[in-house]
Formats: C-alpha cells, sequence, structure tokens
C-alpha cells in the first residue's frame, strides 16, 4: 500500500527539524516547507493527504494558504498549528477553510497525542478522497445518461425517481405525464403509464418490450433514476 502523505508549513526550522525526528519512523510520509510557496510546489509534486501549517508566516499567511488548499485540493484534511491563536484567527479558520483540528505550540511530542490526531486526520483523507471519486464517478455516469438521450434516436421519454416521481419529460410527452406527478401504481408494485396504457412491475423493470417501451437505470450513489423510451407518444 502506497504511504499517505503529511505535508508540515512552518516558517521556524527548529519546529520542522524536531519534527521530522519524532515522526520519521511512523507509517506515513512527511514532508516540510518553510514558506507556503515551498508547500505549493510540494503539492504539486506530491499527492498529500494532510496539510499542518502555521498561521503567521512571512508573505501569504496561513489562512489565505489553507483557502487556497481547500478551493484547489478539497480532500486535503487541513490542521492549524500556532502558538499565536486568537478568537478572531479561530472563527476565519473555521468560516473560511473548515479546519480539522487546532494544535497549539509548543508541542507536546512525549506522549502519542500528535500522532494520534495526525492518524485521525489521514482516516478522514482517506474518506474525502473516497468521497471525491465517488462524485466524480456520478458526475461521469450522469454525463453519460444525459449524452444517451439528447443523442438517441427520437424517443420520447419520461424520467423517474426512486418515488416514480417525474423529474423530467420530453415536450412531447409534458401535458400526459407533466414534472412533479406520480407514475407509481396505486398496487405500489409498479409503474402506470396510464394514457399508454402501460404497466411496468418492478420485477421486471430492468427488462423492455422494444415494440413498446425500453428502461434504463441510473445509479447516483445511493439513489437512483428511471429512464423510460416510448416508442410512440399515445
Amino acid at each position: 500500500m502506497t504511504p499517505q502523505n503529511i505535508l508540515f508549513v512552518d516558517d521556524s526550522p527548529m519546529v520542522l527539524s524536531l519534527l521530522e525526528r519524532t515522526l520519521t519512523q511512523e507509517a506515513f510520509t512527511l514532508h516540510t516547507a518553510h514558506t507556503p510557496k515551498e508547500a505549493l510546489q510540494v503539492l504539486e509534486q506530491h499527492p498529500i493527504d494532510v496539510v499542518v501549517s502555521d498561521l503567521l508566516m512571512p508573505g501569504l499567511d496561513g489562512i489565505t494558504f489553507l483557502r487556497m488548499i481547500k478551493k484547489d485540493y478539497p480532500h486535503i484534511v487541513r490542521i492549524i498549528l500556532s502558538g499565536h491563536l486568537h478568537t478572531q484567527s479561530i472563527l476565519s479558520a473555521i468560516n473560511q477553510v473548515g479546519v480539522f483540528r487546532f494544535l497549539t505550540k509548543p508541542l507536546e511530542l512525549d506522549d502519542d497525542k500528535l500522532k494520534k490526531i495526525l492518524y485521525e486526520a489521514l482516516d478522514q483523507a482517506k474518506l474525502n478522497r473516497n468521497s471525491l471519486h465517488a462524485e466524480q464517478n456520478v458526475a461521469s455516469d450522469l454525463s453519460a445518461f444525459i449524452d444517451s438521450i439528447l443523442n438517441a434516436p427520437y424517443r420520447p421519454y419520461v424520467l423517474l425517481n426512486e418515488q416514480d416521481i417525474v423529474t423530467a419529460v420530453h415536450i412531447a410527452l409534458a401535458e400526459l405525464y407533466p414534472v412533479g406527478c406520480s407514475l407509481r401504481h396505486p398496487d405500489g408494485e409498479g409503474i402506470q403509464l396510464t394514457t399508454h396504457s402501460l404497466y411496468i412491475p418492478y420485477e421486471e423493470s430492468e427488462s423492455s418490450d422494444p415494440d413498446l417501451y425500453t428502461l434504463d437505470t441510473l445509479t447516483l450513489g445511493h439513489s437512483s433514476l428511471r429512464l423510460i423510451r416510448l416508442s410512440e407518444i399515445a
């Protein structure tokens, strides 16, 4: 398994040297940077999972730096390490960058508290990556799904959500099956398109009768959509 990566950003060489000595044997790869500019270069070169940053540094301040990370690397878990925390800094960090933890200087390195926090952050980063990948897959599937509608030969369609409520409909069917109406049969066991005298039981909802309709299902995370394409308008 590829080790995860943590980046510490601090303008104090002593702090970074101490962290390197303390964390050198851990099951993650440690990276360091003395300035946000150096840190951005590290981010371009390595798949960083967690960033621990000081707030007060020359040039770019910590809040602005972490806000950039949130925008460009949303999966990265953000932690603040500072000896100058005050109420306004904390509120700004919460509101602008969504920090995972606040760590104060001087660090207590004699116990395992820091290591515990870092491993918790790595676990959260893994969840963030998985969630991001899932969202990207959903977006890709949805794009392909919409493309199949737009580029398919002319066939009027009805798009249903999990409750069999019409969420989109071809203009030719808009008056027959308007958006917001339910196509669930009263018996609760299938879909009913009354005007077309068409009943599709749920147990057969993956099949198609090309002479009457075709049905495709798209799973979006924990939900799904059903696309019914009809062979004729009515």
